[in-house]
């Protein structure tokens, strides 16, 4: 039986934990199984340390100079994908493209395959938190937010535990479902999700509510960012009364509407300035804010910290 074997490219700030939930997989394979299905090496663009989000610092085995073709490469990058992508690094991915390799994207590996140019045409997933970013510097390639996606000699998944969901579906297509769900129960995960499954709980379970009433108003808001819908719009979306919206919120999140809704759109410009190269200015106003200065001041009391000083 042939030995399969995968590099992992790891870039700076790669996350530790997706890239364990990848190679505990094929090791419990490998040991279920009593023989070597998969051998493994860890590569990045210059070999040596590299330091995962964490701020743990693993060796790889060698640098991209000394890998001549790989069979199978997957792409492991962090929350600033952007950041860590250099020329070499897509010189590398083209590379392995046209010799035909199978590519993988784990996390945000996504944005680095389609700055490559490998992935126009192509489904592909990443993190959510990076997706709105992606999906507009790419229109080329078909982002979707799901667990995992496969197109022919591509396939990614959003990172963390997905990972895992990843390398049991390639245990799965190569060895059978008995091997998988054998490797999966050695690693204690009974439940293997559908790739379409949504990468974020639902509104339910994060609200910990049922309230109908409640969570469409969260999706209102959710909806409506950049102008947001007064308090009574909302209500009267829900055919409610304003005093009964707002006893809603307090009785399941014990604040009003209004100050819930202000967190969101606080939270959302905190992503916008840490994952886009936006002004304070265009962030402010994309998120509902008609005046800089007020938006500044909600900021800093939300987060301790004026949102010139998030980058």
């Amino acid at each position: 039986m042939t030995v399969q074997k995968i590099h992992f490219l790891l870039l700076p700030g790669f996350s530790l934990f997706g890239l364990t939930s990848m190679l505990d997989p094929l090791r419990h394979a490998n040991r279920t199984q009593g023989e070597d299905l998969y051998e493994w090496q860890l590569i990045s663009e210059n070999g040596g340390l590299i330091s995962s989000s964490d701020s743990i610092e693993i060796m790889t085995h060698a640098d991209l100079r000394a890998i001549e073709k790989c069979e199978t490469l997957i792409i492991c990058s962090g929350s600033d994908p952007d950041v860590v992508t250099t020329p070499a690094v897509l010189a590398f991915i083209r590379q392995q493209s046209h010799f035909g390799a199978d590519i993988g994207c784990q996390d945000t590996g996504a944005y680095i395959a389609a700055a490559a140019g490998i992935l126009d045409g192509y489904r592909a997933t990443m993190h959510w938190e990076n997706y709105e970013t992606t999906q507009d510097a790419f229109p080329n390639v078909a982002f979707v937010e799901e667990l995992l996606v496969i197109d022919r000699k591509r396939f990614s998944c959003p990172g963390a535990l997905s990972g895992l969901d990843m390398m049991l579906y390639l245990i799965k297509s190569q060895y059978g479902q008995e091997l998988a769900t054998r490797v999966a129960d050695e690693l204690v995960y009974t439940h293997q999700r559908e790739h379409s499954e949504p990468q974020r709980r639902s509104l339910q379970i994060r609200l910990d509510s049922r309230n109908p009433h409640l969570i469409d108003a969260v999706n209102l808001m959710e909806q409506n960012i950049e102008e947001p819908l007064l308090i009574a719009e909302l209500a009267q979306c829900l055919g409610i009364s304003d005093r009964e919206l707002e006893r809603l919120f307090k009785r399941h999140l014990a604040q009003t509407p209004k100050a819930f809704y202000r967190q969101l759109r606080l939270e959302k410009a905190r992503w916008m300035l840490q994952q886009t190269n936006d002004s304070v200015t265009a962030v402010a106003t994309a998120c509902g804010f008609v005046s800089l200065s007020h938006f500044t001041r909600c900021y800093q009391k939300q987060f301790s910290k004026p949102p010139s000083k998030e980058r």
